[in-house]
């Protein structure tokens, strides 16, 4: 496996991973079990991983076959609600992954790739402003969030008829924040929204 990490190891890497160390314990956890029955099976495996090593960097089609590919999951629209159902993440966990790297609003990114083994790679918006605090998650996939709705200066009310304002139904957003009076609101097949609400006339 190289000199790599458990986190950057691609999934059938992980796999064999797994089974070398349940039959390396085989062995070890019964000594009626002769060791060769232990040391086959993991030439086997090792034998595995070298031909299926090879065979991915000889064939793409084989490569995408077993790693899979790098999804955008944020472009220029924002949040990419089909990426997301494809890959079966939800939101929370893009977040999750935007906070680790110092990311706290989505509007900050430009684009962002879930690659092969997990990870997200980001491409900073460079004319995006800084958020002055951590934005409020209020609306999570088409659901309020109203234990958060506190932690803001307006009430249910005036968020649902902020959205109703922008001809969206509930169930269509993907996400919406508040910090301060900054709203970011992304609908599920829409590009994002971003402005202040103190300029609106609701």
């Amino acid at each position: 496996m190289g000199k790599r990490t458990i986190g950057e190891l691609q999934p059938f890497e992980f796999t064999i991973t797994l089974a070398i160390a349940d039959l390396a314990c085989m062995p070890m956890q019964d000594i009626s079990v002769p060791i060769v029955y232990g040391l086959v099976p993991l030439f086997v495996m090792f034998l595995l991983h070298y031909f299926i090593t090879i065979l991915t960097s000889k064939s793409i089609k084989f490569r995408r076959f077993i790693n899979g590919k790098p999804v955008i999951v944020i472009n220029e629209n924002g949040l990419d609600y089909e990426a997301l159902r494809s890959l079966n993440v939800d939101v929370n966990d893009v977040l999750e992954s935007l906070r680790s790297q110092q990311f706290f609003s989505p509007e900050q990114v430009k684009y962002a790739v879930y690659e092969t083994n997990g990870n997200l790679s980001i491409l900073e918006r460079e004319d995006a402003k800084e958020p002055s605090g951590i934005p409020i998650t209020v609306i999570v996939e088409g659901r309020l969030m109203e234990c958060n709705i506190g932690y803001t200066k307006y009430d249910k009310q005036r968020i649902l008829n902020y959205v109703k304002n922008k001809n969206i139904s509930l169930k269509e957003v993907l996400l919406m924040t508040i910090d301060g009076t900054h709203v970011f609101l992304q609908p599920k097949k829409k590009a994002y929204i971003s402005e202040e609400w103190e300029a609106l006339n609701d």
